[in-house]
């Protein structure tokens, strides 16, 4: 009997311990399945177990741009962009309702201000030179954030919101666009090419993020900027005239026009703004006379840009 009692005591222990294994062995192993990884960025993963596949927008598309490259050490994390964002993580998911928001929202209706969302971007983005006139630029002043132009979880080429880039800034500046679809214009638009995008686009003049130059033109002055293309037009001349070495603008419209030439107005109106006194500048125009005929004041004065002829003083030969 004695040894009955001992043997049943035995099983009894061995049961247990083999219970008290078991109920370890599943509380480990629920505890490594709870463990979150990272799907895309360092330490996303307290938020992928919310923001999955699923999501929408598709935050995950993050992982296909830039800034998903996990190679890079400059790579960001969620929180380097949101920020820390401790309520949005601790509210998630609790009691079915909507989490607040982040730290930092971007968009248009975000609670974040311009300057913190911009701010986001700038932690990094601030460090070369095509952004370091930011501070003070038109955009910065009328509170145009990186969101305004950019997709940070997946956009177009350099993660735009819109398919090209001339489509990003026509979106608000109406005028040119309506400029850039006149007879007269800069080849800013090709419908063969699968973007609709020319052999210029408006960085090409303008630095969308700041620049020394007025009007955003990343170049010293409007002329500088024509040089670099019209380098024709830079040299010095025997014969100068004014306009052409003041401000190419006086009598262009770079954006297009429906004058030849991007021409601000047609000639001869636009030569007579400056021309008001003389022989024949502001005479009763016949109606086939060639002051107003085909190029008008240019059938004879061709060289208007300027001359090298000894005897070019008006701008004739």
């Amino acid at each position: 009997m004695r040894h009955l009692r001992g043997l049943l005591t035995l099983c009894l222990f061995m049961a247990t311990l083999g219970m008290s294994s078991a109920i370890l062995a599943a509380a480990n192993a629920d505890e490594e399945k709870e463990v979150p990884k990272d799907l895309v960025l360092r330490g996303d993963a307290k938020c992928t177990t919310c923001h999955d596949e699923n999501d929408s927008p598709k935050v995950l598309k993050i992982g296909k741009t830039i800034h998903g490259v996990n190679a890079d050490s400059r790579t960001p994390t969620c929180t380097d962009c949101h920020g820390a964002s401790e309520v949005h993580i601790k509210e998630a998911g609790r009691g079915g309702k909507k989490a607040p928001p982040t730290d930092v929202v971007f968009g248009e209706k975000s609670h974040s201000s311009a300057e913190e969302q911009s701010g986001a971007c700038l932690s990094c983005h601030k460090k070369d030179a095509e952004r370091s006139h930011w501070e003070g630029s038109a955009h910065q002043g009328r509170d145009v954030t990186c969101s305004s132009c950019h997709k940070m979880h997946g956009g177009y080429n350099k993660l735009l919101t819109k398919k090209n880039e001339i489509d990003v800034c026509v979106s608000c500046h109406l005028d040119v666009r309506a400029d850039i679809y006149k007879r007269s214009k800069h080849p800013l638009r090709d419908s063969s090419s699968a973007s609709g995008a020319g052999k210029m686009t408006c960085s090409s003049c303008h630095n969308p993020h700041g620049a020394r130059g007025e009007k955003m033109v990343n170049a010293n002055s409007f002329n500088d900027k024509c040089y670099e293309c019209h380098t024709e037009k830079k040299a010095p001349l025997l014969w100068e005239h004014s306009p052409v070495k003041e401000d190419c603008l006086t009598c262009h419209n770079p954006h297009g026009s429906s004058n030849d030439k991007l021409l601000a107005t047609k000639v001869p109106r636009l030569c007579q703004q400056c021309h008001m006194q003389g022989r024949h500048q502001t005479a009763a125009l016949a109606t086939n006379s060639i002051f107003a005929v085909e190029r008008s004041c240019l059938n004879c004065h061709a060289m208007v840009h300027g001359s090298n002829h000894p005897s070019g003083s008006v701008l004739q030969r």
